[in-house]
This record gives C-alpha cells, sequence and structure tokens, in this order.
C-alpha cells in the first residue's frame, strides 16, 4: 500500500484545486477615466491603473477568477452596475444614503472594500469674487458641475441653486471664466489636471465639502460580500507591505494614511 501514498496525495491535490476553479469566473469592472491616474490609452501616470492591476493580480492567483476592464462615463458605469449588467465598479463609492439611491431609481446599497482614496468638492469662484466655503453660500447664484461626477448632497437637494451641467470637467472653468455662471463645483481629483492644463488661472476655491472615501464596489449579494472580502484583505496586504503608498504617491486624490 505505501507504494501508492504519493500517487493517493497527488490525486487529492489535482481534486482540490480541481473543484475550486470549478467555481472561478470572468466579472466585468466598469471605471472612469481619471487623468493622471488611469485612462483607457495609458498615457502620463497612471498609480490607480497600476494598483488595480497588482491588486487583481493578487484576488486572480488567490480565486482563479478573471476580470475584465471597461472605461465608460461615471454615470453609464453606475447605471450598468445597478441593471447588473457589470459587476464591479472602481474606484469610488457611490452614497451609503437608501433614500438617496431611491431618488436616483435604485434599487439596492451596494458593499465596498476598504477606502483607497479619499476626495471632495470645491466649489471654484472667479478671483475678484469671495471664497466660498459653504454649499450654503451658493443660493441665489448660478453654478455648473460635470456630468457624471457627482456634487454634493446639500447641493443636490438645494431648490434656491440655479444648476446647469457640462459635459466635462474642462469646460467647467471655462464657464465661470466667461461669466456664462458665478461659481463651479469640481471634484478635487481633477484639480492637479485642470491646473497643469492651465484652466484655473484666476480662480480660486475654498475647503472641501463632502469628503468621501473611494474603493471597489460590490453587488451586495454572497458573491459580492466574497469579493469585497477578498479585495480588502488583498488590499490590506499591499499596505502592510508598503506597496499601497509607494504606488499611489502620485494619485490625483487624497490617499488614506494607512
Amino acid at each position: 500500500m505505501k507504494k501508492f501514498a504519493p500517487l493517493c496525495i497527488l490525486s487529492i491535490l489535482f481534486l482540490t484545486l480541481s473543484s475550486s476553479n470549478l467555481y472561478a469566473k470572468t466579472f466585468r469592472v466598469c471605471t472612469v477615466e481619471i487623468p493622471g491616474g488611469m485612462t483607457e490609452d495609458k498615457v502620463g501616470p497612471q498609480p490607480l491603473f497600476d494598483f488595480y492591476q497588482e491588486v487583481i493580480q493578487i484576488v486572480r492567483q488567490k480565486t482563479g477568477h478573471e476580470f475584465e476592464l471597461d472605461f465608460a462615463p461615471a454615470l453609464r458605469c453606475q447605471t450598468l452596475f445597478f441593471k447588473k449588467e457589470v459587476d464591479i465598479i472602481w474606484p469610488y463609492i457611490i452614497t451609503e444614503d437608501v433614500e438617496r439611491i431611491k431618488e436616483h431609481g435604485y434599487s439596492f446599497l451596494p458593499i465596498y472594500s476598504m477606502p483607497i482614496i479619499m476626495g471632495g468638492y470645491y466649489v471654484f469662484t472667479r478671483q475678484d469674487d469671495p471664497i466660498i466655503h459653504r454649499v450654503k453660500d451658493l443660493e441665489g447664484k448660478s453654478v455648473v458641475s460635470a456630468r457624471g461626477y457627482g456634487v454634493p448632497i446639500e447641493f443636490e437637494e438645494s431648490t434656491n441653486i440655479t444648476k446647469s451641467m457640462t459635459n466635462s470637467n474642462e469646460l467647467v472653468p471655462k464657464m465661470i471664466m466667461g461669466n456664462r455662471v458665478d461659481a463651479g463645483i469640481i471634484q478635487t481629483g481633477w484639480v492637479p489636471t485642470l491646473k497643469k492644463q492651465g484652466l484655473l488661472e484666476g480662480l480660486h476655491h475654498g475647503e472641501v465639502i463632502d469628503f468621501w472615501g473611494g474603493s471597489f464596489t460590490f453587488l451586495p449579494d454572497q458573491e459580492g460580500i466574497s469579493l469585497a472580502n477578498t479585495f480588502s484583505n488583498t488590499i490590506l496586504k499591499l499596505v502592510t507591505q508598503g506597496k499601497y503608498k509607494e504606488i499611489l504617491t502620485d494619485a490625483p486624490y487624497y490617499i488614506p494614511n494607512y
């Protein structure tokens, strides 16, 4: 019997590996282009994309799952996610407010892995106008924001502000400087890029409004919970190894000080 022992062990190992791969599948991931962090053409610094690849490589090795990444506008990613046509969106948190979810016509709250980027919104005004730190100070004014990139909750709910939208963040400062609006709301993550492009000259902003954290976002089912745990454990591993901070040092967002 002893001569069959190695063969039995190999057979058990093979069956174990085979059975774990039976549950492996391909997940669809949707993301937005973030200049200076993650773009489809991979031109310029790509810290968010590099971090994404590092996380996916470890998760793939652990689970056998594959992940297909697609770029789309933020609102498109969000719509596909809530229609369950994509499994994961990255790198942002939509909301943890049930009522806000319902107002947008969505039926469930997503779940998230541990935050890896943080941000919020700045209110930009012309330098000859007062600096604005609060949404309340925008009442009676006209304000523009970029479609699909979100706005502070208080701004969204206000009925005393004249609101308009443009198709890109680059157009927000142009509309302010062109005196077409009184102010503009821009996510903090876009500020370094717009500054490099010289688009923020002649403008100033107040304090960060509606601070938020971003991460991998999953559907709230058993599979999503399992993935969220796996991704969180993977991110924590990269944090303890020092790779998290090394990769994301120049990312265009606040990086949590883990």
